[in-house]
């Protein structure tokens, strides 16, 4: 029993990790992980929300291959992305952060060119909305960082694990998540 856990609102889920919304402007993180963890996402249009990729007889790369192969526009898409964990100073938690191969590019550029990421902050500046977004990956001077509590070790592969097929199939015809799951809480 803690603090947070009188603040919580019933059932409300115990160990859930936020996601990173970057602001407009700067933010000022600390990556947590040396590996990021990487896998496939569908954005669901109608949902306004990413699916993981259910990989084997995954119904919509079923329908984006059948459309491709149409010569027809894709319904959905699909795109890798990469996730840390990161300490996010502006919110002062943990959080997990998963973005595109862009972000994570200028990431590893960082940690090639001026050294292990694991040892200094990186001040994240975001520009644009939509599509328009662009970031840029900073670093700063490197500080040591100290294991605060709120830090805990993830399971990715439990975090990003893929709804089941036939909850996908209904997201596909339109349902919401909270019909689907019935609440919003689902990952990325």
């Amino acid at each position: 029993m803690s603090w947070t856990d009188v603040e919580k609102k019933s059932g409300e889920k115990k160990d859930k990790i936020p996601f990173t919304a970057f602001k407009t402007g700067n933010t000022l993180i600390r990556v947590l992980d040396a590996e990021p963890y990487s896998f496939w996402n569908h954005w669901m249009t109608k949902q306004n929300k990413g699916a993981v990729c259910i990989r084997k007889g995954c119904p919509i790369c079923s329908v984006i291959a059948n459309q491709k192969a149409n010569k027809e526009v894709p319904t959905y898409n699909s795109s890798q992305r990469h996730a840390v964990r990161i300490w996010n100073y502006d919110t002062n938690q943990m959080e997990v952060m998963a973005q595109g191969k862009m972000f994570f590019e200028q990431l590893l550029n960082l940690h090639r060119e001026v050294g292990n990421i694991l040892t200094y902050d990186i001040k994240v500046t975001r520009k644009g909305d939509g599509t328009e977004t662009t970031y840029m990956l900073l670093p700063t001077t490197p500080a040591e960082f100290k294991i605060v509590e709120g830090v805990t070790e993830l399971d990715f592969e439990e975090f990003f694990k893929p709804m089941e097929k036939e909850q996908m199939l209904q997201l596909m015809e339109g349902k919401t998540y909270e019909e689907v799951f019935g609440s919003g809480d689902v990952t990325e």
